[in-house]
């Protein structure tokens, strides 16, 4: 008995330009039912809003002006506590993080003074401050600027190390120094004094130097 091949093919196979055409037509009809309901949501959605103008204009107008003014600076106030809140938290922040950091940076900020009346005093007193002790003091401050020293102190701190292997910058190294001084005491709230002054502590002649 024989069999009909065409019975197991589909329409798309026996019609494929008429396939096509129904496809098409039916991404056609979803498009315009979208835009259909696009256009019916946009509609009503204008005139509920319109609607919602329209009930507040209205209720403004049956309003008394000073219940108006008052609702009006009640929301100024409002607004003006939030804004006033939020400038606090941002100062109070900021504050508290510089305590921190000025706590942090007390310790190694001091030893690097004493390391520097360390030096000077070894000038008059040699062998009082050994190389190995100014060595360790180095170090040990080094690693607690890593951490704690503001961009500022730590840029000048590596400055001043590297005119440290140039016997020329001696002068130049002095007042690098005083600098670095003068950023820590910023640093812990202290205004900064001028050139020379920091200087003048431990130095004699510092007005020569400025010649």
């Amino acid at each position: 008995m024989s069999r009909d091949k065409n019975t197991n093919i589909s329409f798309a196979e026996k019609h494929p330009k008429l396939n096509v055409c129904l496809g098409l037509l039916i991404v056609i009809a979803v498009i315009v039912l979208g835009m259909c309901f696009l256009n019916w949501f946009f509609r009503y959605l204008y005139k509920g809003f319109s609607a919602f103008i329209s009930i507040l204009s209205n209720l403004a107008s049956r309003l008394d002006a000073v219940v108006i003014v008052a609702l009006i600076t009640g929301a100024v106030s409002i607004v003006g506590v939030i804004i006033s809140s939020i400038i606090s938290k941002i100062i109070d922040y900021r504050k508290n993080r510089q305590e921190y950091l000025a706590q942090k940076r007390e310790k190694p900020y001091g030893e690097f003074v004493d390391m520097v009346y360390k030096i000077q005093q070894n000038a008059k007193f040699p062998d009082s401050y050994s190389q190995e002790q100014m060595i360790e003091d180095l170090l040990k401050f080094s690693k607690q600027i890593t951490l704690w020293g503001s961009p500022t102190v730590a840029k000048k701190w590596v400055k001043f190390r590297e005119n440290g292997a140039n016997p020329d910058a001696g002068k130049e190294n002095l007042f690098l120094m005083e600098q670095i001084m003068n950023e820590m005491r910023k640093d812990l709230g202290l205004k900064k004094v001028k050139k020379g002054n920091l200087l003048g502590f431990f130095i004699n002649d510092i007005k020569d130097a400025f010649k």
